[in-house]
């Protein structure tokens, strides 16, 4: 009786251990789904982004192939208020669309300068103009405008190099800039 009882013991835990190792698989199993569900959606995000990043890749080369510069991009930017980066994007973007996408990138353009232009006031303060901030003309730079366009003082150059870069002119100014030197 004694051996039966230990038999009966030995099968009674060999029962247990296995259903207990059942039971560790097959809770195992939905999470092994899961891990498999999560590597898939971390797959497909970052598809996504590898396409996001072509993508954003073939906007940006758009615009630096195009007729388009840093500045139409700089008062686009503000217009739109996003960055630059992103403007340069959004231009390349409709570059690539087509002549109706660029038609309105053209008229964007126009409303963006007329607006910025509208915001720039002589000042007292040469931080005021953010256009000639960000370039990188100098005070000497406005000062030799200055005496070549004739303007009363080199605030007066400032802001004119302001106007020309809102509108786009840099080369006007860098031309400019040749001759009063010389």
């Amino acid at each position: 009786m004694k051996s039966n009882l230990k038999m009966a013991l030995f099968f009674l835990s060999l029962l247990c251990s296995v259903s207990a190792s059942i039971s560790a698989v097959l809770a195992q199993e939905p999470s092994q789904t899961t891990l498999s569900t999560q590597l898939s959606i971390q797959q497909k995000d970052n598809f996504d982004l590898l396409a996001t990043k072509a993508s954003l890749d073939k906007e940006l080369q758009a615009f630096f192939n195009s007729k388009y510069d840093y500045w139409d991009a700089r008062v686009l930017a503000d217009y739109w208020g996003q960055s630059v980066q992103d403007a340069k994007a959004r231009m390349g973007r409709k570059i690539l669309w087509g002549r109706t996408d660029i038609a309105i990138l053209e008229q964007f353009l126009v409303d963006a300068r007329v607006k910025a232009l509208q915001s720039v006031k002589r000042a007292q303060n040469p931080s005021s103009y953010k256009f000639f901030r960000e370039s990188t003309y100098t005070y000497d730079d406005a000062n030799a405008l200055a005496k070549f366009w004739g303007d009363r003082s080199v605030m007066d150059a400032k802001l004119r190099i302001e106007r020309n870069l809102i509108l786009g002119n840099d080369e006007m100014i860098e031309q400019a800039l040749r001759y009063a030197r010389n």
